[in-house]
C-alpha cells in the first residue's frame, strides 16, 4: 500500500488531523440543532487551536462525547452523530444520522498530508456547515421548545444505525477527500417522513378470553338457555294440589279424576266424620203446620179481650227448616 511510504511525521499528522476534522463535525452538527443562530467573530490572527481556519468555538459537553466515543480502544472512525426528536410525552423518533468515515481501498499517495490534505479538511468542515441548514431537521430543530419537543444527539463509533429512519430515508454525500491512507467521506441520511411510530407498550397488555367473541357464550344466548331450563324445571316440580279439583296426582306422574275412591286423600276422615249417611233420595214431606190449644188462664184472658195470641209450630229434630205463620193481628 501507499501508506508505507509515509513518514512517521506525516503518519502521526494524518492521524492527528482526521481526529479534529472528526471532533469539529460533531461541533458543527449539534450546534446547528441548539434552535438559534450561531455567529463568530473573524480572527485574522490564527492560533494552534483554532484549526482549519473555522471560528467555531467547542461546547464542552459534545467535545467529552465525541471524545469518550473515539478514545474506547477500537478505531476512531466511523465516528456517528444521530439527531432526533422527543416529545413531551415522551415519544422518540430519530431525524437524521451524519457520518465521517474513511474508505482505505480508495487512496492517493502523491497527495501532501501536511498543505494538501489539511486544506481540503477546512473545505469539507465548511461545506458541512452549509448542508446542515438545509436538511428537514434544521427547520424542526428552529421551532423546538419545552412545550412541544425537543432535539436531541447521540453520537457512537461504528456503522451508522439507519433503520431507525424509517421508510424512504435519503442519503446526500457532504464531500470527501483523499488521502495517502484512504479517502474520508463526510454524509447524511434524514428522514423523510415526519410521522412518530407507535412504541410497544411496556405494560401489560389486555387480556382477552379465547371464547371471548363465540356466539354460544354470549349473555343472550345464555339467558335464553337460562329461561328454557327453568322452564322445563318449574314443569317437573309443580305438582297439583291436594284439594284441586278435577283431576288428582297419583304416583308415577299421571292423574285421575276425583270420582274415583278418595279413601287416601289427605284429611279425607275429617270430611266423613261428621257428616251422616244420607238416605236414599226420595221427595221431602209437605211441610205441616200445627196448632196448639192452650186453655191456661193467660190464655182464656185473651180470648176474652177478644186478642189471639200466635203460637208456634213444633219443631222436631229431623225437620230441616222452620214454618212460622203470622197472624194479622189487626
Amino acid at each position: 500500500m501507499a501508506s508505507n511510504k509515509l513518514s512517521a511525521q506525516d503518519r502521526k499528522d494524518l492521524d492527528k488531523f482526521t481526529k479534529f476534522l472528526a471532533l469539529k463535525s460533531a461541533q458543527i452538527i449539534v450546534q446547528s440543532r441548539l434552535g438559534e443562530k450561531i455567529t463568530t467573530q473573524c480572527n485574522p490572527e490564527t492560533n494552534g487551536t483554532d484549526w482549519f481556519n473555522l471560528a467555531i468555538n467547542d461546547l464542552p459537553e459534545v467535545l467529552a462525547q465525541a471524545k469518550s466515543a473515539m478514545h474506547n480502544g477500537g478505531p476512531r472512525l466511523p465516528l456517528c452523530v444521530e439527531i432526533s426528536l422527543r416529545t413531551v410525552e415522551g415519544d422518540i423518533m430519530v431525524l437524521e444520522t451524519w457520518c465521517v468515515g474513511v474508505s482505505p481501498d480508495i487512496t492517493d499517495p502523491s497527495v501532501r498530508v501536511t498543505y494538501t490534505v489539511y486544506n481540503r479538511m477546512g473545505i469539507l468542515l465548511k461545506s458541512l456547515v452549509s448542508v446542515t441548514r438545509v436538511t428537514p431537521a434544521y427547520k424542526l430543530s428552529r421551532r423546538q421548545g419545552p412545550d412541544s419537543y425537543v432535539i436531541c444527539y447521540r453520537i457512537y463509533v461504528g456503522e451508522p444505525q439507519l433503520h431507525s429512519l424509517g421508510e424512504g430515508y435519503n442519503q446526500v454525500r457532504v464531500g470527501q477527500l483523499s488521502t495517502p491512507v484512504g479517502t474520508i467521506h463526510l454524509s447524511v441520511a434524514y428522514r423523510t417522513i415526519m410521522t412518530i411510530s407507535p412504541q410497544p407498550s411496556k405494560e401489560a397488555s389486555i387480556m382477552l378470553k379465547s371464547d371471548h367473541f363465540r356466539t354460544d357464550f354470549s349473555p343472550k344466548h345464555t339467558r335464553s338457555n337460562n329461561s328454557d331450563d327453568i322452564s322445563s324445571s318449574l314443569s317437573e316440580t309443580i305438582k297439583m294440589g291436594a284439594f284441586a279439583e278435577g283431576v288428582k296426582n297419583i304416583p308415577g306422574g299421571g292423574v285421575r279424576p276425583v270420582d274415583d275412591d278418595l279413601s287416601d286423600m289427605p284429611f279425607m276422615s275429617l270430611l266423613t266424620n261428621g257428616k251422616q249417611t244420607m238416605p236414599p233420595a226420595s221427595p221431602p214431606d209437605p211441610p205441616q203446620t200445627l196448632h196448639h190449644t192452650d186453655n191456661s188462664p193467660s190464655s182464656l184472658e185473651d180470648s176474652d179481650n177478644g186478642n189471639l195470641t200466635p203460637t208456634c209450630p213444633s219443631v222436631t229434630s229431623h225437620d230441616d227448616f222452620i214454618m212460622v205463620d203470622l197472624v194479622n193481628l189487626y
